[in-house]
């Protein structure tokens, strides 16, 4: 994430009386797993635990910073593209929340679907779906984009999501499987208050008759949001790991996650973006997550995807070390030191890199890589980032 504008950007919309409180990222991006695109960014509505509280950007007006022509061409004209990588859109809004934003979605995705850009979209909401958008999904699907979404149901109350009409948000799971439209459940993050097991066995039981699969995910907690979250859970304030873990999550939630076996048998959830749509997508484990303690004590995958990953694993190669200095030379790196571990598996930079970069070189290399964290990074703590969970009692 950045923390400002494209120059560009700001010249082509003026001034803006909001810009010295809002906070704006690159428009094409690097994420964990996929490469965020962002032109629109700011969200009308204003759930507690969002990111972009700290960033100036939650019960504002959304902002149309370029075209959907000129974001297709920044995407495929990033460092970051690559014809088979996964692209999740407009993460810094909810774009099902406005008609506005929506019509911005429907223009985008006829036009990947023109210029043929066919990499799998995640969209990301827990707003309402439109049925005129469930038609659009349904329809560059039958021409041949693959298109994802993420419904984000958590079981928590108007308190924490503020302005989110939860019935609407259960009902998009219906709806949209009836059009045999992809549906990951997205459940994040979980807060004591959300954390019993009525409410939790309620989520699980509507979402896994409609979802192909759960990513569970925790409370990310930047420094800057501590003080705002302790207000709902004051645990946070006296747990000093909690800003730079991966994800907080109280002990009830992830006790319950590794246990959806007992009421959904057969039923994945993973805790990695990652695998969910690698199994959604049918293809094995290209992420360096194969194997690792995520893997092998966290996700509850199915068989089939196991088989599925245990097979590409006995197919791969380390890579040589050609191969990584061309990649660290592709990324502005050539003059990081690097080692691998133990059974070449695992690349570590000896040196600060940003976030991005870190999971940009993962995704070349599919596998793992570790690098100290940049002192001027604005990405969260995450697992490509090498943070762990913490549980609250």
């Amino acid at each position: 994430m950045a923390s400002q504008t494209p120059a560009h950007v700001v010249a082509m919309q003026g001034p803006d009386p909001a810009q010295s409180s809002r906070v704006w990222t690159p428009i094409v991006d690097q994420h964990a797993t996929w490469i965020a695109v962002n032109p629109i960014q700011g969200c009308p509505k204003a759930c507690t635990y969002c990111f972009l509280n700290e960033r100036g950007q939650t019960a504002v007006r959304p902002r149309h910073l370029t075209s959907s022509e000129a974001t297709a061409d920044l995407l495929v004209n990033s460092s970051f593209y690559a014809a088979s990588r996964p692209v999740a859109l407009y993460t810094w809004t909810d774009v099902m929340a406005l008609p506005a934003s929506r019509a911005h979605l429907a223009e985008l995705l006829e036009n990947l679907v023109a210029r043929q850009l066919l990499n799998p979209i995640v969209l990301i909401t827990k707003c309402r779906v439109p049925d005129e958008t469930v038609e659009l999904i349904d329809s560059v699907r039958r021409r041949g984009l693959t298109v994802l979404v993420y419904v984000s149901y958590s079981g928590l109350g108007p308190d924490i999501e503020r302005g989110i009409r939860h019935e609407e948000v259960a009902e998009n799971f219906p709806r949209l499987a009836d059009r045999n439209i992809p549906i990951v459940h997205y459940w994040r993050p979980s807060f004591p208050s959300s954390a019993d097991e009525s409410t939790m066995q309620r989520v699980l039981e509507h979402a896994a008759r409609y979802a192909r699969c759960t990513v569970a995910v925790g409370l990310k907690v930047e420094p800057a949001a501590l003080t705002r979250l302790s207000q709902l859970w004051p645990e946070l304030a006296t747990t000093p790991a909690a800003t730079e873990a991966e994800g907080v999550y109280p002990r009830t939630f992830w006790r319950f996650i590794h246990r959806t076996w007992r009421y959904r048998p057969g039923y994945p959830v993973f805790h990695t973006n990652s695998c969910a749509l690698a199994f959604v997508l049918g293809r094995p484990d290209s992420f360096g997550v194969f194997g690792s303690e995520v893997c092998r004590m966290r996700n509850v995958c199915p068989v089939g995807q196991r088989y599925r990953c245990t097979a590409a694993d006995a197919e791969r190669r380390a890579p040589t070390d050609t191969e990584v200095r061309d990649v660290l030379a592709r990324r502005g790196l050539t003059e990081v030191p690097y080692s691998f571990d133990a059974d070449g598996r695992e690349l570590i930079l000896d040196a600060a890199v940003e976030t991005n970069l870190v999971a940009a070189l993962t995704h070349d290399l599919g596998i793992p890589v570790r690098a100290q964290r940049h002192h001027e990074d604005a990405y969260w703590s995450s697992g490509t980032a090498g943070a762990v969970p913490v549980i609250i009692e």
